[in-house]
């Protein structure tokens, strides 16, 4: 009985932590702030120290990416002795691999990383259908978008306009996040991806732009 008691306990709360945050967001009819591009519309580059963990291990290095023209981006990620890793390509809908080292030229991995750069682009918002909503302290706008299977949910701190966290989510269950902090002239200066069904994290330190 005690073990009964115990598993329907866990099993409420592992719900309550993956579900719950989703099922207390209040709907509203239109967003009390703009979703904008976190890189900008127009950019020349932006380079970053970079860390990513995946299943234990770490690659350290740097991370450019560069606007070759609009809706054409070039996502470049070496060592810092300068020995490139991956180069991506990413050109409205369409993603070239250019280059990647075995290590991550797995196709799932692979999917994943490239999914994860283009939510940090926010190619063709214009072209996305949301719904609006607030937390139950009013402190964020949030927009609410269909990636496929899953939803995004892109939170707006309402102090500052700011986008401070975005959120994949299946069935209201999150399978990834996105945190922006540290805001430099309107840019994050760290970014954090941390993924909660795979064991994979990025790490972006902005060191100049």
């Amino acid at each position: 009985m005690k073990n009964l008691l115990l598993s329907s306990f866990i099993a409420i709360l592992f719900s309550a932590c993956h579900f719950g945050h989703y099922g207390r967001l209040t709907k509203a009819t239109s967003a009390s702030t703009s979703l904008k591009p976190i890189f900008g519309d127009n950019f020349n580059s932006f380079l970053f120290k970079t860390n990513i963990t995946v299943y234990g291990k770490d690659y350290s290095g740097l991370l450019v990416t560069k606007q070759m023209s609009p809706k054409d981006y070039r996502v470049i990620f070496t060592t810092e002795l300068g020995m490139k890793l991956f180069d991506f390509e990413f050109k409205d809908t369409a993603f070239t691999l250019h280059y990647c080292v075995p290590q991550f030229n797995k196709p799932k991995l692979l999917k994943v990383i490239q999914k994860d750069i283009e939510t940090l682009l926010m190619n063709n918002l214009n072209k996305k259908t949301f719904e609006y909503f607030t937390d139950s302290k009013m402190l964020y706008s949030i927009h609410k978008s269909k990636n496929g299977k899953l939803d995004n949910y892109y939170f707006t701190d309402k102090s500052t306009a700011h986008l401070v966290k975005i959120d994949h989510a299946k069935k209201r269950r999150k399978k990834t996040t996105f945190i922006l902090s540290n805001y430099q002239n309107d840019f994050p200066g760290n970014i954090l991806i941390q993924h909660h069904d795979i064991k994979l994290k990025i790490e972006l330190n902005l060191l100049k732009k």
